[in-house]
């Protein structure tokens, strides 16, 4: 990809999937980069996580390819459609999981941990300087320089500071000035994946469900639930998830065990054998349950000299219901490194270009996840059954065709212009604006 003249010192705050791809992207453009998080090891929690073509694209660059390849081998990639039914597993129309074999190629899935180390292992050969179980207390920042302050007492410092550390990042508040601005949204998520059995794949109400020449995905609806469900690698691994209502108002965690007998009264809305089945098989203590908060779109990146700048969840907090968590920092990232290579050194230009490019665009990601959740739980029966494909498309968008390399490549120098000729105001006013008819392929997003 070439290199910068003199390689830029970047400092990334969190390994999650955003900062390694912003670890990626910068090491590959020669840049300098430690990366600071503060779990002892690469993440192993978690259950799926995909990462569609506009995000896809970007991780089938890394390393000629390789990388691509082996998130192919270790996770789920022979899915053909996504099975739409109703509660009691009456099928309402097959999705298309690709709609041509590039969407295919570039659309990774698997439990979020094994694609995670993928990531993590790719960060290790390009080199990267990685400081696990350190945790950062302060953000930094002069005309010159930015940094951290870890709660040892260390100081790391360089050019540039990048806030990846997730929804509940640290960085809104002492480099934004804002609070943790969030809002209940009333629903819950119950999480799991394991390694399934021989035993529990030979389960006689699951003969579809495992199927091992192929990989598997169900959505089961009711009025006002949903569970969505993935079988992989020959069958042998197992994901399921169901939004239910948040009647206890639990706290916001990503450990909150759930216990099998507090699911049964959602799970029981599910009359489908193989719905019921999959919670059956499912071992003790493996299911969490994960508070859906909505967190609003962020009016500002940046810091006030430049340096320091918010991506990932940290800027803009997906709902799990969007499907883009992983895709949108991946697109930060690359946007972000790419500013940071062309920019001759002058980091707050760089970070000012990048969030004009991204605001607009993330946003109404952003903004796709909180109609998605609703429209899973405002189920008319009677328009569903009269057009059932079109419904589901409706319910499943595709982001249209999107290269988030090509676009930051064209519009670089056009937003570097406007900002040198005294382009100024919010975000808002100045940032890209959305592409006519918008960002969705279908559906009323």
């Amino acid at each position: 990809m070439g290199s910068v003249d003199i390689a830029l010192n970047v400092i990334i705050v969190g390994a999650g999937f955003g900062g390694l791809a912003a670890a990626i992207e910068c090491r590959e453009r020669g840049m300098n980069v430690v990366i600071i998080e503060r779990y002892s090891d690469s993440n192993s929690a978690g259950d799926i996580i995909d990462f569609f073509p506009n995000g896809g694209k970007i991780v089938k660059r890394w390393e000629g390819g390789n990388v691509g390849k082996e998130l192919h081998e270790i996770g789920a990639d022979k899915i053909d459609v996504m099975e739409l039914r109703k509660f009691d597993g009456t099928l309402i129309s097959n999705i298309p999981w690709a709609i041509n074999q590039e969407h295919r190629d570039t659309t990774y899935a698997g439990h979020r941990g094994n694609l995670h180390g993928c990531f993590f292992r790719c960060v290790q050969r390009l080199g990267a300087t990685i400081v696990l179980g350190q945790s950062v207390k302060e953000y930094m920042e002069k005309d010159d320089a930015a940094g951290v302050r870890l709660a040892d007492g260390q100081e790391f410092w360089g050019d540039l500071v990048v806030a990846a550390d997730g929804g509940r990042s640290i960085a809104r508040q002492q480099v934004l000035g804002l609070g943790d601005e969030k809002e209940g949204s009333g629903w819950a998520i119950f999480r799991t994946f394991f390694d399934s059995t021989e035993k529990q794949r030979s389960h006689p109400d699951l003969k579809e469900f495992m199927r091992t020449e192929k990989d598997n995905v169900r959505v089961w609806m009711s009025d006002h639930l949903s569970m969505l469900a993935y079988s992989w690698n020959n069958a042998e691994q197992v994901a399921w998830v169901l939004m239910h209502p948040d009647d206890n108002d639990i706290p916001e965690s990503w450990s909150l065990g759930a216990a099998k007998e507090d699911m049964l009264p959602w799970i029981k809305e599910f009359t489908s054998p193989e719905a019921q089945a999959l919670f059956e098989i499912t071992p003790v203590g493996r299911t969490i349950d994960f508070k859906l908060v909505y967190r609003p779109p962020l009016e500002k990146w940046t810091s006030k000299n430049g340096r320091i700048i918010l991506i990932g969840d940290a800027a803009h907090c997906n709902l799990p219901t969007a499907g883009q968590g992983g895709s949108q920092a991946i697109e930060d990232a690359l946007t972000l490194a790419y500013c940071l290579q062309h920019c001759n050194r002058d980091v707050p230009l760089a970070t000012e270009i990048t969030q004009r490019i991204r605001y607009h665009r993330s946003n109404e990601v952003h903004k796709s996840g909180k109609l998605t959740r609703d429209s899973f739980h405002k189920v008319s029966w009677d328009e569903i059954m009269q057009d059932p494909k079109r419904w589901g498309q409706k319910r499943f968008p595709h982001l249209r065709p999107h290269d988030a390399l090509e676009t930051v490549s064209s519009q670089f120098e056009v937003i570097k212009q406007e900002i040198e000729s005294g382009k100024n105001g919010s975000l808002d006013e100045v940032a890209m604006p959305l592409p006519p008819g918008g960002i969705f392929m279908t559906g009323d997003h």
